[in-house]
Order: C-alpha cells, then structure tokens, then sequence
C-alpha cells in the first residue's frame, strides 16, 4: 500500500467514525463481531475481565454460534486474543480480586490507553493516539 493510498484510507475510513476495531482486525466481519461480543462481555464486570476458565467457555459458545456469531475457537485464541494481546489492549495474567469467590484469580484484562487529553500536532503519532483513543472510547463506553 503507498502512502498516498493508506492517508486517503486513513481520513475515509473508520477511525474518524470510532469504529477501532474495523481498523485492528480490517475487512473480517466475523473477527469484528466476535470482538464486540468479547468486549461486551469483559465490559459487564467493573474490572473488564474475564478468567481464563470464563474465557475459554465463551470461546467455546463462539464456536458452537451460540451468540449468533460462528468463530471457531482456535481463531478466537489466535487471531482475536493474540492481537489485542500484542497490540497492548488486553493484558493476561493479571490479578483482580473477586469479592464473591473471596480470592485473587488471573484472568484476561482490557486495557485502557494511557494517552493525554490533547492530540499530539500531526504524524504517526497523532495516529497512533487516535486509536487509542478511539479504544478507550470503545471500552468507557455503557455496555
């Protein structure tokens, strides 16, 4: 892709209209409703997580089109999980305390972006923290 093509994709396309996550997982329109429905989920808890048990169950659902979405199980692990994952979205293995269980379990975490209240001037960087933005937006956001 030039960099013409990618500036005229970038002012036309989603991030303007919030939608981050076309812009993480592109054209894959099953990977976007899977995601909305990962987040939605994490979303109902006040720590935006879920254990890895909670986790796997849902993956298992996802696969089985119980949410009205068919993503096989290992996509959901390697195309949706590990992405949020390495991009920094998503942290594993962090510890949430659980007031109903009365213990501490490690279970995948959405991150909120630590970004300031401007945008930077212009560039990649002005980019960069328009998505994080924009996910940040995604996450706050009423379920």
């Amino acid at each position: 892709m030039s960099t013409k093509s990618l500036k005229l994709w970038w002012s036309t396309e989603s991030i303007g209209r919030g939608n981050v996550l076309g812009f993480l997982f592109g054209e894959r329109d099953e990977t976007i409703r899977a995601a909305k429905l990962t987040i939605d989920k994490m979303k109902q808890v006040s720590t935006l997580s879920m254990t890895k048990r909670e986790l796997r169950f849902f993956a298992k659902d996802l696969e089985s089109g119980k949410f009205g979405v068919k993503y096989s199980y290992h996509n959901f692990y390697t195309k949706l999980i590990r992405k949020l994952l390495d991009m920094g979205f998503m942290e594993k293995d962090v510890a949430v305390w659980d007031p109903k269980r009365q213990k501490t379990p490690r279970v995948y975490q959405l991150k909120l972006q630590p970004i300031s209240e401007r945008p930077p001037q212009s560039g990649f960087v002005k980019q960069a923290w328009q998505v994080a933005k924009a996910w940040n937006d995604l996450i706050q956001s009423p379920a």
